[in-house]
């Protein structure tokens, strides 16, 4: 059997920005939860996945934003695994309002690790196997090594902030869960970009996990008019945690 998941959410205060609107790591919680949400009615949940010893990774992500809900309105959240190869599992989400207008669209890649060795885990065999479902258009998968991989820090015009991963930043795979990564992202972006502009592209490479009271450095940078890199790395080691490129309008 195959499985399409929509999900409705109602816009509430708290889940808002300054402006009214629904904010972006609201938006990918959301997804998150629908996500998972699918992955229970095919049998590969979290706790499905963690009675095997393993654990979900989010790879890459990209999501465009089209139009952005404002507070008390109704948005349908709909997502569905697109391809399964030996180690990534590829899944699409689509964002619509009441009217179905498209509000954003979103691909991902997914991997699979081992909870005891902390490694990246060939999918079992009961995930390879999972249907996807028919008449769908998937969105093209995103290349595993993106343009903005090359990028050469530091930057010009650079702005880093320190942080300390907090309790409530970890989910149950004992690591930090994905959204909270983007949440500091876009609060190391420069003020005048968050006040008077809107995020309408945001693309992440995912590199290595960390946990709680790990030190991480946000490191952010324009690098055209429209155009942002940032960076997250471990202050200790140095290590890369994150890369992604964000656009704004």
């Amino acid at each position: 059997m195959s499985f399409i998941q929509t999900d409705t959410y109602a816009v509430r205060g708290y889940e808002c920005d300054a402006s009214g609107q629904l904010s972006v790591p609201t938006l990918m919680n959301w997804m998150q939860e629908s996500a998972n949400r699918n992955a229970i009615d095919y049998g590969i949940g979290i706790d499905d996945l963690v009675q095997k010893n393993l654990g979900w990774m989010l790879m890459r992500f990209r999501l465009q934003m089209h139009h952005y809900p404002r507070y008390g309105e109704s948005v349908r959240v709909v997502t569905y695994p697109t391809f399964v190869e030996k180690y990534f599992i590829y899944r699409d989400f689509r964002i619509l309002a009441d009217d179905d207008t498209l509000l954003a669209e979103a691909t991902s890649t997914w991997l699979v690790f081992d909870l005891a060795k902390r490694a990246m885990a060939p999918l079992p065999g009961f995930i390879r196997e999972l249907n996807v479902p028919t008449g769908i258009i998937p969105q093209p998968k995103l290349a595993l090594k993106p343009d903005f991989l090359t990028a050469t820090w530091p930057m010009p015009n650079q702005q880093d902030v320190s942080v300390t991963v907090n309790w409530f930043s970890i989910d149950q795979n004992q690591h930090v869960n994905n959204v909270a990564y983007i949440q500091w992202l876009l609060e190391a972006t420069d003020k005048t970009v968050l006040q008077t502009r809107k995020l309408t592209e945001l693309d992440v490479l995912y590199r290595t996990e960390s946990h709680w009271r790990d030190q991480l450095l946000i490191q952010s940078a324009p690098v055209q008019s429209d155009t942002n890199l940032h960076r997250i790395r471990q202050t200790e080691t140095g290590r890369e945690v994150l890369l992604a490129q964000t656009r704004w309008q």
